[in-house]
């Protein structure tokens, strides 16, 4: 929880609170990739599978672990640990404008639809959500 109060602004109403993460965390589809260095957690990916299909439901890199490859590391592990077990397409949502289109592309996500006001931040503002698609059988 603490790289994740961390990782999302409170400005955009992303991050999960304690007994979402909880909740998700007790799912058997639902797993959790966690990064560490010298005992200390930089980061963490949230991902369910269900069929061939898996959604990648949060990657958080601590603000002091950022810009250090470690984004790429976990996603990395996570779609081939995908593949392995055979998943098809990777589905994931995120804030329209978050920098981390830029690392999602680059693994081959493509965006594939909008959801208009999917976010609200601390003051009810909105924020739209996009969703992304990546397909792994290719």
């Amino acid at each position: 929880m603490q790289v994740m109060d961390r990782a999302f602004p409170k400005t955009y109403g992303e991050g999960w609170n304690n007994h979402q993460c909880r909740s998700m965390l007790s799912m058997p589809s639902a797993k959790l990739l966690i990064a560490a260095r010298k005992e200390k957690v930089c980061g963490f990916v949230i991902s369910r599978q269900a069929a061939d299909e898996e959604e990648l439901l949060m990657v958080a890199v601590a603000p002091e672990c950022q810009g250090q490859g470690i984004g790429y590391l976990l996603l990395d592990h996570m779609l081939q640990a995908a593949r392995s077990h055979h998943v098809a397409s990777v589905f994931l949502e995120m804030r329209a404008g978050n920098p981390a289109e830029k690392l999602y592309t680059k693994f081959g996500f493509h965006r594939i639809g909008l959801r208009k006001a999917y976010y609200t931040g601390p003051k009810m503002e909105k924020f739209d959500a996009v969703t992304y698609k990546a397909d792994l059988s290719i």
